[in-house]
């Protein structure tokens, strides 16, 4: 050991690298051994039961998406109606296939794999398409008499061409209707009507495992070779030096049952295992002559520049430097060693870039506060709304809240124009209208050119969530006003900003609302404390000036005043003399 340690770096990592070679050789040799000698079949076995199972969970949710469609669609008293008018004598078709467009279409849409929808009247032999589609004509219906005859409920068709022109082949899903009691429902017969879901075939072909076949729920091959030997039961047989391996689909009741040729598997995969030990050695030998040239390079010969370099440092040469690139641990260490000269000057400066550093690190921290506080309750306002079905509702305050993200963010930046500022309110006043049901009336007023000027971002929105809460009594389910009102305003006057936020809720304690506000801790009312924090480390405490008022039920009011900034990068002004 103390040999091999006091050998050069250059050979000892050659040294260690062809050790972890022959290691490594040995180690893939074992295994694919291993693999060969006890789990080839079981791998080929392992890969055509995970194939067909993928392909029956995919199959059968897409099945299942339909049925829900159709239910969703079909099962109503509009359509139990329209179904009613369409059984009287002498109904024109033309009608009928207007009564049952929207129906139609919005199985349509149920899923990707479904091409289009039909229905078809089994007394008259009529065919309902949608206008969007064109029949194909042809002697020959969409589905055959024997099959309308023989209809046992919901159930998948074999394949065949698609009667709606440029489709190609399809997979007929069928759904016998039938009138009873003055309402539509699913018939366990023929019924008086079928809709017929086409769904693509090509898309059924790419679901199913090579050489396999699909069987519906009546035992009938839908698609797949005809005429092949189904298991009776589910799970993996051999059989002729194939395996088979059924599985039911466990909402549709249809089969899918794969078949894989065992030789050709093995064969293959002996194929490719002895191609691939072919190319780990190649590979192994070219990895030793390339990584023992990449060590000497880059790693003992730096390392033997830096050995004279400090060699020349300890004789008093303080300017000396490693001659070799690279921004990798020894540039690092080359780079430390030449600044060991450095004066205390600099040492200085580095200490107070730091400290400016700190002190944008704590604002952007009390910044990244306000977001999660906000964050929390608008999610919960989209939960509920998502969970009462409202999807209009939801889907407003989603796009509100995206605005509401795309000003926080602000591509970090620190402050925002004004204009932006009331985008950025409105989209949050939006997803709390849309939360509690209510108008909450928005006004801004500002003086020419104010739009154009740039504030510290998220200034206003706990104060104004602050009057919904506490003003208004929203959030609690006890509006306390019957027409709330808030009013922002931006008024320039010189190098001076001076913004209000106002409502005509129940008002507030002037002198509680001040003291909460620079109150430090993390108890309660984290928005408005930490906009303040926010405000006084952007501006500085002495340039910012907050009053307040409250008249109940009238206005009650919070007027800031802060230095005007008009660009991202400009400094706060120093405050006037007379403030």
């Amino acid at each position: 050991m103390k040999t091999f340690r006091d050998q050069p770096i250059i050979r000892k990592t050659r040294i260690l690298t062809v050790a972890v070679i022959i290691i490594f050789a040995l180690a893939l040799v074992l295994t694919f051994g291993t693999y060969w000698l006890l789990g080839a079949r079981r791998t080929v076995e392992a890969a055509a039961v995970e194939n067909a199972r993928n392909a029956a969970t995919t199959l059968d949710r897409t099945l299942r998406t339909i049925t829900e469609s159709f239910v969703s669609a079909f099962g109503t008293e509009n359509f139990s109606a329209e179904l009613f008018e369409m059984q009287v004598p002498g109904s024109d078709s033309i009608h009928n296939r207007i009564r049952v467009q929207n129906e139609l279409m919005a199985l349509s849409s149920s899923d990707p794999a479904v091409l289009s929808t039909l229905m078809i009247n089994t007394a008259t032999g009529e065919t309902y398409s949608l206008f969007r589609d064109s029949l194909i004509p042809s002697p020959s219906p969409v589905i055959t008499k024997a099959e309308s005859n023989s209809c046992q409920g919901v159930a998948l068709l074999r394949e065949r061409q698609s009667p709606i022109r440029g489709q190609g082949n399809i997979l007929p899903y069928v759904f016998p209707i039938e009138y009873w009691y003055t309402m539509a429902k699913i018939s366990s017969g023929p019924g008086n009507f079928i809709v017929v879901v086409l769904i693509s075939a090509e898309w059924i072909h790419s679901l199913l495992p090579e050489d396999s076949i699909l069987v519906n729920n009546q035992g009938t091959i839908v698609s797949g070779m005809q005429g092949t030997k189904i298991p009776e039961k589910d799970g993996g047989s051999e059989e002729n030096g194939n395996y088979l391996y059924r599985t039911t689909l466990p909402f549709s009741g249809s089969v899918i049952v794969s078949r894989t040729d065992l030789r050709e598997s093995f064969l293959s995969l002996i194929s490719t295992g002895i191609s691939s030990l072919l190319a780990a050695a190649v590979i192994l030998i070219a990895l030793f002559f390339g990584l023992s040239t990449m060590l000497k390079r880059y790693v003992t010969s730096p390392v033997g520049k830096l050995k004279a370099t400090v060699s020349q440092i300890e004789r008093g040469n303080y300017d000396a430097k490693a001659d070799f690139s690279g921004n990798d641990e020894l540039g690092d260490l080359r780079d430390a060693i030449s600044r060991m000269g450095h004066t205390i000057e600099t040492q200085i400066e580095e200490i107070r870039e730091e400290q400016e550093k700190q002190t944008r690190t704590e604002m952007q921290l009390l910044s990244e506060q306000l977001t999660p506080h906000f964050l929390y309750n608008t999610l919960e306002c989209i939960q509920q709304e998502i969970q009462t079905g409202n999807g209009a509702s939801s889907a407003e305050m989603t796009r509100a809240l995206s605005l509401y993200l795309r000003t926080v963010l602000s591509y970090g930046s620190e402050t925002i124009t004004i204009r932006d500022e009331i985008q950025h309110d409105m989209a949050y006043i939006r997803i709390m209208n849309g939360r509690f049901r209510k108008e909450i009336s928005y006004r801004h007023e500002e003086s020419p050119g104010a739009m154009d000027e740039r504030i510290l971002k998220m200034l206003l929105q706990p104060f104004i969530e602050n009057s919904i809460k506490h003003g208004f009594g929203i959030t609690d389910g006890s509006t306390w006003v019957q027409q709330p009102e808030i009013v922002t305003s931006f008024i320039k006057d010189g190098d001076w900003l001076r913004i209000s936020i106002s409502d005509n809720g129940e008002g507030f304690d002037e002198e509680k609302f001040l003291s909460i506000m620079k109150r430090t801790g993390n108890e309660g009312h984290i928005g408005v404390r930490n906009t303040y924090q926010r405000l006084i480390r952007f501006y500085g405490e002495e340039n910012v000036s907050i009053s307040v008022s409250s008249i109940p039920y009238y206005k009650s009011e919070i007027i800031i005043t802060i230095p005007a900034i008009r660009n991202a990068g400009e400094n706060p002004p120093a405050l006037r003399s007379d403030k």
